[in-house]
């Protein structure tokens, strides 16, 4: 039989119960093995995350160029549409037809300039 230390400073008989001190021994080489593994893991995850988040920012930037190229574009052809039905409304108005080439043009000359 064992005798057992108490909080009461007290010897007596009794059975003794393995702890995890008794099971484990830690040394200081596990432990900074532990902890350089750690700090690795930790660090890859930030190197992860900061990779995706810089290809999401590189994806985003080329669609913003994408987006801009196409509004442009979508611009041109709409200011393209609209001079091509003013022609044509133009035209079939009948208001060229009605109109008449000036055989003696009659210019006149300003005198004094307004706008000084």
């Amino acid at each position: 039989m064992n005798l057992i230390l108490s909080n009461s400073r007290e010897a007596r008989p009794g059975i003794r119960r393995r702890t995890l001190s008794n099971r484990v021994e830690v040394g200081t080489f596990s432990l900074m093995v532990v902890s350089v593994l750690l700090a690795l893991a930790v660090s890859l995850i930030y190197l992860a995350h900061a990779n995706r988040t810089a290809t999401r920012g590189y994806i985003l930037k080329k669609l913003e160029i994408e987006k801009n190229d196409l509004r442009t574009q979508s611009e041109i052809w709409e200011q393209k549409v609209s001079e091509a039905k003013s022609l044509s409304a133009i035209e079939a108005s009948g208001v060229l037809s009605k109109m008449v080439d000036v055989e003696k043009p009659i210019y006149l000359q300003a005198k004094a300039v307004a706008a000084d």
